[in-house]
């Protein structure tokens, strides 16, 4: 074992003198390419990733090299290497990773930002920076870290060329009730609940793992690069004469033991605002306004109120020709705010609903000082995501079936729970971040659509405003993407993807960007998961095994099983994001079985393993009776009319298009809710 140290801390000294190497030769990511914006816009690293990140890097090559030694097969490695992992106590290799706080008594009553003291047991559970969950075993190509193979050890075809073969979108009007707006939150939800790092050089520049980049030579590459190769005659990227795109792995955990690669999840998995928030007290400080318990806001020069400005003119988003005329890109809760518009207009309907519920509460107690009210308002903010995501948002993912099965239907009047689990763990696993929540990615459409209060429809393509959320500070440019968004209808959940994010992703002003499709399959293999028909069985109790493509049709369509046939040489090698989209949904959802089972389970463990859930019976942490039926009245077309009042009407679901069952209501008759129960 402590060869295997010392061979983990040499093989972290020759990846530091290569990342040297790379800075002298200047050869790095071009700053305008979908790459570097990925690397360091949407996945910008901290200084804690890069040191947490090389830890996790020493500790997976001491697990390679002493899983050679004892000649562990891949099949044992994962229980025998964590054995050996039991002996491993030393500070050198534990003391850079968590704490465990010394004193949870200051979080009784209201959640830290960080997530710990959430579970009292173990106060570091759902902490950000904490490794991911597993819903099944780990699949790495050696047992420890490298990309999974195919089934007869093999290279696994090219994420590309299984994008090819099946996301490419009919020209077919989408069948779904769902509206834009469902896309957009449900990405909203997604970044409350996970953000996975990428590595990243010492002093966080971007890298490069092409061959163009690093003028062909192969000895500079790094290795935690897994670039995907492009086939020959890409019908897009060929055009532009590219053979490679760009592809860096997720950031390893430290870990004080021996085993397979884990990664991190660089936010809390509790669904706590953490979007509106941050996951840091540092970046909470940063979001207040320290008056009257609100957020920062800006205000333009036209009356148009904002999230605060994100002013670094080098951060790969703002635009210097935007910047002279004070139009910046924005800061909050998440890094990712900026990805589009209609992401945007959610983190700016929730720290506007802040701010209104801070003020209100203000006038019911005028003693409070600045952190009671900023404390008690987002307790209430918090609570009303929660009731949100519950009751308007899984049920149309899930369906009332699996609902019921997973107990997540939320509950009515002044009725409370009393099934709060500390020995769950709300941590997301890895199979529901990499993959199976990634659904919603086949929900984006091509267009961004916007309707001015007269009902003129205008459109705009969606690569040409990604990382571009400038249109926002146009005077009743926020109730025009609403009321666009909510009209227009949401992608069918299925293996088809919109041309705007194959080959387009964060493109900016450049003929081509990423794909988003193989990106996710890619992202899958990086992570060890298994394939999809391992994680079908894992769901069934490992029954209905699948034993050639032929089964699938049990649960896909023909020809989706055809496509699948023509690109993996074998049925246990399909990916299982793209199994899992592929999958036939089931009645009153939109999903398949498996990510259906996947999604139920993380949603059972967000709302057990959570010791401030908003229903709960607990003394401490609770809300009063007639608090609690209030914040049951919270609807999202509630929080809509408060938040934007030039909207003035919404349908009553706005997660759904309008329709006779989901008919446009005057503001004035939605319902509201009433914080007088707050008055002490």
């Amino acid at each position: 074992m402590s060869e295997s140290l010392q061979y983990g801390l040499s093989q972290l000294k020759e990846r530091e003198r290569l990342e040297d190497l790379l800075h002298a030769r200047n050869l790095q990511l071009e700053k305008d390419t979908a790459a570097y914006k990925l690397q360091t816009r949407i996945r910008e690293p901290s200084p804690c990733i890069v040191e947490f990140s090389r830890k996790g890097f020493e500790m997976e090559k001491a697990t390679s090299f002493l899983k050679e030694r004892l000649n562990i097969t891949n099949k044992r490695s994962v229980l025998a290497l964590r054995h050996q992992g039991k002996l491993v106590k030393s500070r050198e290799y534990c003391g850079a990773f968590r704490e465990e706080p010394s004193n949870c008594d200051r979080f009784s009553r209201y959640r830290s930002a960080d997530g710990t003291c959430n579970n009292l047991k173990n106060p570091t559970w759902g902490a950000a920076f904490m490794p991911y969950g597993r819903f099944a075993e780990y699949d790495y190509g050696d047992g420890v870290s490298s990309l999974r193979v195919a089934s007869d050890g093999g290279d696994l075809p090219s994420a590309r060329l299984v994008s090819l073969a099946v996301s490419s979108r009919p020209e077919t009007p989408s069948s779904t009730s769902l509206s834009n707006l469902h896309m957009s939150f449900g990405q909203f939800l997604d970044h409350d609940l996970v953000l996975t790092p990428l590595v990243a050089a010492p002093d966080g520049a971007a890298i490069a793992c092409c061959p163009e980049a690093l003028g062909g030579d192969a000895t500079l590459v790094h290795p935690e690069c897994a670039a995907i190769a492009l086939p020959a005659g890409d019908p897009f990227y060929g055009a532009f004469g590219r053979t490679c795109m760009e592809f860096l792995r997720s950031a390893p955990a430290p870990t004080c033991t021996f085993g397979p690669r884990e990664q991190m999840n660089a936010i809390t998995p509790y669904l706590d605002g953490s979007a509106i928030y941050g996951s840091s007290l540092q970046a909470m400080d940063a979001l207040r306004a320290s008056a009257g318990g609100r957020l920062l806001l800006q205000v333009t020069g036209e009356g148009v109120e904002l999230l605060p400005p994100k002013k670094d003119l080098h951060d790969g988003c703002n635009d210097p020709l935007r910047a002279s005329v004070d139009q910046y890109c924005f800061r909050a809760g998440d890094k990712r705010v900026n990805e589009h518009p209609a992401l945007v207009l959610f983190h700016l309907l929730f720290a506007r609903h802040h701010n209104l519920v801070a003020n209100r509460l203000q006038e019911l107690n005028p003693r409070w000082g600045d952190e009671e009210l900023f404390q008690e308002s987002r307790r209430i903010v918090v609570a009303q995501l929660q009731h949100i995501v519950y009751n308007e948002y899984l049920p149309t993912v899930l369906g009332k079936n699996a609902m019921r099965k997973y107990q997540l239907k939320s509950l009515k009047g002044k009725q409370r729970r009393n099934d709060y689990d500390p020995s769950r763990s709300a941590a997301a696993s890895s199979e529901f971040a990499t993959a199976a929540f990634r659904f919603g990615h086949s929900q984006i459409p091509d267009l961004i659509e916007r309707a001015d209060a007269a009902g003129e429809v205008t459109a705009t393509t969606l690569s040409s405003e990604m990382l571009r959320p400038f249109s926002l500070y146009a005077k009743g440019a926020a109730p025009d993407l609403l009321r666009g968004s909510g009209r227009q209808r949401a992608g069918d959940v299925d293996s088809f993807f919109a041309k705007e994010v194959t080959g387009k992703l964060f493109r900016s002003n450049k003929p081509f960007g990423l794909d988003l499709v193989a990106l996710n399959v890619q992202r899958g293999r990086d992570h060890g998961l298994p394939g999809y028909t391992a994680l079908r069985a894992a769901c069934r109790g490992g029954g209905s095994k699948v034993r050639d493509f032929e089964d699938l049709v049990e649960d896909m369509d023909q020809g989706v099983v055809d496509s699948l046939k023509r690109v993996y040489s074998h049925v246990d090698d399909i990916d299982l994001f793209i199994g899992g989209v592929s999958e036939r949904p089931l009645p009153s959802g939109v999903l398949g079985p498996t990510f259906t089972c996947i999604l139920g389970d993380q949603f059972s463990r967000i709302r057990r393993g959570d010791r401030y859930w908003y229903e709960t019976s607990d003394k401490d942490t609770g809300f009063g009776g007639d608090q609690l039926e209030q914040l049951r009245k919270t609807t999202l077309a509630g929080l809509l009319c408060g938040a934007f009042p030039e909207v003035r009407a919404t349908q009553e679901r706005p997660l759904e298009v309008a329709s006779a069952e989901n008919p446009v209501v005057s503001c004035g008759c939605v319902p509201s809710v009433d914080l007088k129960p707050w008055k002490t």
